[in-house]
């Protein structure tokens, strides 16, 4: 190669589309001639254009619901089209990732892409644990389900408020808003369980 050659930049050339949006319709105009092959009852993909968008990548965490890192896109549409609803097929680093589906989005509209989980981010939910060496007391409340149809009934299992021998740990009552109350005795470096089981008769 001679020099010359060498100091040209590599450019790509895109077929530039004309769009036609109406309030019922897009309809978007290729400006070249394409060959569709013959093959009855196949699909056939063309491309019209290619769009740049600048995007931000946003992890969303719920610990207590899914040990799993959830990867989304947001990004505005800062082309001069108006993009159709449609499905999407969504691929990161020429890696296939998903499938997924767009809206109708306007010119300067601003639109999310779920990418599923993030295999390459770890999430280790840990409960705090506080350790002290004096005695400590613990009201703990929890709402019973109250039936509002007269043929279900709330039935509760444990704890047995009929028992007339407390428990040495703890003592629990049901109050008038149909939440039970306990109230926990518990030594340094113990613990304490609070069973709670119902039904539904």
């Amino acid at each position: 190669l001679v020099e010359d050659e060498l100091d040209t930049p590599n450019i790509i050339y895109v077929s530039s589309i004309s769009t036609e949006t109406s309030m019922l319709s897009v309809t978007f105009t290729i400006s070249r001639r394409t060959t569709i092959n013959t093959d009855v009852g196949k699909p056939h993909r063309v491309t019209i254009g290619v769009l740049d968008f600048n995007s931000k990548l946003i992890y969303t965490i719920i610990p207590k619901l899914s040990i799993h890192a959830y990867l989304n896109v947001s990004t505005i549409n800062t082309s001069g089209e108006q993009l159709v609803v449609g499905s999407a097929v969504i691929f990161m680093d020429n890696n296939f990732l998903t499938h997924s589906s767009i809206g109708n989005i306007c010119m300067g509209g601003k639109f999310d892409l779920p990418l599923g989980p993030d295999a390459g981010i770890k999430v280790d939910y840990q409960p705090t644990r506080k350790i002290i060496d004096t005695q400590g007391i613990v009201c703990v409340y929890d709402q019973i389900p109250r039936s509002l149809v007269e043929k279900i009934k709330v039935k509760l299992v444990v704890p047995d408020l009929r028992m007339k021998e407390p428990i040495p740990s703890y003592y629990v009552t049901l109050n008038d808003a149909n939440s039970l109350y306990w109230k926990c005795i518990i030594q340094a470096g113990s613990e304490c369980q609070l069973p709670l089981e119902y039904t539904l008769e």
